[in-house]
């Protein structure tokens, strides 16, 4: 298998739907995709390489089993009427990746057919930065990685709202309460220095990127 073989746009929405990805979690990826390639066109401009078809298909794939993070659902939430279908299949999503984060699950589901898709999305992590093994190295995985946490549902917002809301509902962590602080302490710096990284290189302010900034360019 290439390493480098990527899903189309298409394909990406066929596996979006063969997960049942709830919509509210589809748009939410749609929105960091939007971001991240709005990004990976910035940084080509200015002479680096990057693949947008991989930064785009990272983020729209990157929560596809989101639900295995969940332990109890919302129907609420969802968006559109829950299906038996729906319920089924995000049951056994969640038995077969019990005590597996989401990103583990989806590299675990993709890295046969799409491996260098697959290990993209696994850098996602929110403590990822803290593993040399782990942490995003590229372009691409640095742009998931940041797009991810620019976007709050299905909003872009600036990056401390968005880790600020993140922490408080403690669905980026898998460590016990005790060690939270800790982490974040040493986290979320490194995130503001990616954050730097990025925008040094593109030669704009984060603060001015907003859902309507992209748009409108």
């Amino acid at each position: 298998m290439n390493k480098n073989n990527l899903p189309t746009h298409k394909e990406c929405l066929a596996i979006i739907e063969a997960h049942h990805v709830p919509p509210h979690i589809v748009n939410h990826s749609m929105v960091v995709a939007k971001l991240a390639v709005f990004l990976a066109r910035k940084l080509k401009e200015k002479g680096e390489n990057v693949n947008l078809n991989l930064v785009e298909s990272a983020c729209l794939l990157h929560d596809i089993v989101r639900v295995c993070d969940i332990k109890e659902l919302d129907y609420s939430r969802i968006g559109r009427p829950v299906t038996a279908e729906d319920k089924e299949k995000w049951h056994q999503l969640q038995k077969k990746y019990e005590q597996i984060p989401h990103e583990e699950a989806a590299y675990d589901i993709l890295k046969e057919k799409y491996p260098a898709l697959a290990l993209t999305i696994k850098k996602h992590r929110y403590t990822a930065l803290l593993d040399e093994k782990e942490k995003p190295i590229t372009w691409e995985e640095k742009l998931v990685y940041y797009a991810d946490k620019r976007v709050m549902h299905d909003k872009i917002v600036p990056l401390e709202e968005r880790l600020t809301e993140g922490h408080k509902r403690n669905a980026l962590f898998d460590e016990s309460q005790s060690q939270r602080p800790a982490i974040i302490a040493k986290v979320d710096p490194l995130i503001y220095k990616m954050e730097k990284e990025i925008f040094d290189k593109i030669g704009q302010n984060p603060l001015d990127i907003t859902d309507g900034f992209i748009d409108s360019n």
